[in-house]
């Protein structure tokens, strides 16, 4: 069976099939070299127009897209975030170019949420240690009904929640964030408020020219993830210790190979 045989391939859902790879991770290219071997189908080519600063913030935008497709999010809707990591922090800027009215992010990191809030996009950060995540969600939306949708970027037991318990009757809770851990549902809850639990992994690579017009328009500023832009030999010390810090603000931190 070829590449793009079956019923996932043929629809650029890769991730999904049987014999999915993912690059750096599952097959043997990584990013950090000048070149790498990709198979055809799983390429995409980017815009002139884009910076490479841009483009190598092409994929992760993908999955913050793709996480607010599923949401059902339209303009002049709500939204809460969970989670102001990167991804957190693309789906906010996902959100707003979607056209959501009110965007609420939750991050106990105060750190993090001082990043977020000056990512030039309207954002209400919440420290979910402080007070309950839905009752801040009901009282600042439509008849305290809470948020059209959630976002789930943590990976955190708690969040998922949360988010349950924040969206309004027929809203939907998306999960990005991975976890192994066990998480109390109530099936009973989802049924009589008719909520819509939605798991979102990746994308399929019809996406990725979307992305790069949404990024060339300025409608997502990708750029602003960015905090430096590093030589091979900075990585450990300026990269990886970095954005490991757990009291930190990094965002996303490039390798400039040619430096």
């Amino acid at each position: 069976m070829g590449p793009l045989d079956g019923y996932f391939g043929v629809r650029g859902l890769h991730f999904l099939g049987t014999r999915g790879a993912a690059t750096g991770l599952t097959w043997p290219w990584g990013g950090f070299a000048q070149y790498a071997v990709m198979k055809g189908y799983a390429t995409v080519k980017m815009p002139d127009n884009l910076t490479f600063r841009q483009g190598a913030l092409v994929e992760p935008a993908a999955v913050a897209v793709t996480a607010i497709d599923r949401s059902g999010l339209v303009p002049g809707g709500s939204v809460l975030i969970t989670g102001g990591g990167p991804i957190g922090a693309l789906t906010a800027l996902a959100a707003h170019a979607a056209g959501a009215a009110r965007i609420f992010l939750s991050e106990p990191n105060a750190a993090r949420r001082r990043r977020i809030e000056n990512l030039g996009v309207p954002v209400t950060t919440i420290d979910p240690t402080q007070s309950s995540l839905a009752s801040s969600i009901t009282r600042e939306t439509f008849e305290g009904l809470g948020c059209d949708a959630a976002i789930e970027c943590a990976g955190n037991p708690r969040a998922i929640s949360d988010c349950l318990s924040a969206v309004r009757p027929q809203g939907t809770v998306v999960l990005i964030g991975l976890t192994n851990s066990k998480v109390e549902i109530s099936p009973f809850d989802l049924i009589v408020r008719d909520i819509r639990l939605q798991g979102s992994l990746c994308y399929p690579t019809s996406l990725w020219p979307r992305v790069f017009s949404m990024i060339e328009s300025g409608r997502l500023p990708v750029d602003q993830l960015v905090d430096a832009v590093i030589s091979l030999d900075q990585l450990v010390e300026k990269g990886f210790e970095p954005l490991l810090d757990p009291g930190g603000t990094k965002m996303k931190i490039l390798v400039d190979l040619n430096a």
